[in-house]
């Protein structure tokens, strides 16, 4: 089998200061993309923030603008799945503390992970968040990514996920690690493989698992390529100008200091100058030896036009690799 491509794509507002619009953060970046991938018969799937479109839904009853976003988001997930594009299941629970107060959204991110909830919560949240996205869809979700990368321990998750019918996991990505406070994360360990069956733990293969992991193809990075990436984000303009208008959540001091010091696993994506990287990365995956699924991330708000351009060149150089979704990989449903 050749190389198989997935384009997985982080579909949400900014949580910083500033959430940004729903426009510049979303429908346009991944209209722009869509565009694009059509010309090479690829396809993308949306991982989308269901928590905001529940949030949404519901704030939106007496509020104008509200309902306007609601009406765009929900045309735009219906076109792109009826194009054969695939929607799946990201969450970002801070929503259930966020308000939209004096026309803008007061973001919360106190309980920034599902683990902040209590257990009978934990259930109630990822039923509620999948029937958001299934009540523009349809009932074809069947994946997560977790927000912010955590989703450890996953045994606290494991029975609410699998009760809603989701078994497949792309979440994990290979010596992937975060010492921050809020969105730690640890993924050293994981098997070297780009899928295998979990259970509990996902960086634990279980033959039998009750869940599949296809991890995001991961990416060795030097500090330079961040101290070039503070520079690009300080002075942005021209190609490297983000399409999204928001601000991110700032991460704590260890983070930061990890990626400026050391060398690094970061996952591959078309984020601004990462898609840089999508050449390398790609050669990297094949000298591994690992089944050949190329797993690139992205998330549309911190796109850029570079970010098209480094994609179509990809694109162009590699028409022998084959665009999938998720909808691919039914069949290995546990």
């Amino acid at each position: 089998m050749g190389t198989r491509l997935l384009i997985t794509l982080d579909y949400e507002l900014f949580f910083g200061r500033e959430v940004g619009s729903v426009h510049n953060c979303m429908i346009h970046p991944i209209d722009e993309l869509a565009k694009l991938v059509d010309r090479f018969g690829a396809k993308l799937t949306l991982f989308v923030d269901a928590g905001y479109l529940d949030k949404l839904k519901r704030a939106a009853s007496d509020n104008d603008d509200l309902q306007q976003d609601y009406a765009v988001i929900s045309e735009q997930l219906q076109r792109l799945t009826k194009g054969g594009h695939d929607v799946q299941l990201h969450i970002h629970p801070h929503w259930e503390d966020t308000e939209y107060v004096d026309g803008g959204w007061r973001i919360d991110t106190g309980r920034y992970r599902l683990h902040d909830f209590a257990p009978e919560a934990v259930d109630e949240i990822v039923a509620r968040y999948k029937k958001a996205l299934t009540d523009i869809v349809g009932d074809s979700i069947f994946a997560y990514r977790a927000g912010g990368w955590c989703m450890q321990p996953f045994d606290y998750l494991s029975n609410a996920l699998h009760n809603q019918g989701i078994w497949l996991d792309s979440t994990v990505y290979d010596e992937g690690m975060s010492p921050d406070d809020i969105r730690g994360f640890d993924f050293r360990g994981a098997p070297k493989k780009s899928l295998w069956r979990f259970e509990s733990d996902p960086v634990k293969e279980a033959e039998r698992g009750r869940f599949l992991e296809i991890p995001i193809t991961a990416c060795r990075v030097w500090p330079s390529f961040y101290w070039k990436m503070v520079f690009i984000k300080k002075f942005a303009r021209g190609d490297f100008k983000p399409y999204g208008d928001g601000t991110a959540m700032v991460a704590n001091a260890a983070y930061y200091r990890e990626l400026l010091t050391k060398v690094t696993n970061t996952v591959t994506s078309i984020d601004g100058a990462k898609a840089g990287l999508l050449e390398k990365s790609y050669r990297s995956l094949l000298a591994s030896g690992r089944e050949p699924i190329f797993n690139v991330m992205g998330h549309p708000k911190a796109m850029s036009p570079y970010s098209l351009k480094k994609l179509e060149a990809f694109l162009l150089a590699h028409p022998e690799i084959e665009p999938v979704t998720f909808q691919d990989y039914k069949e290995m449903r546990p």
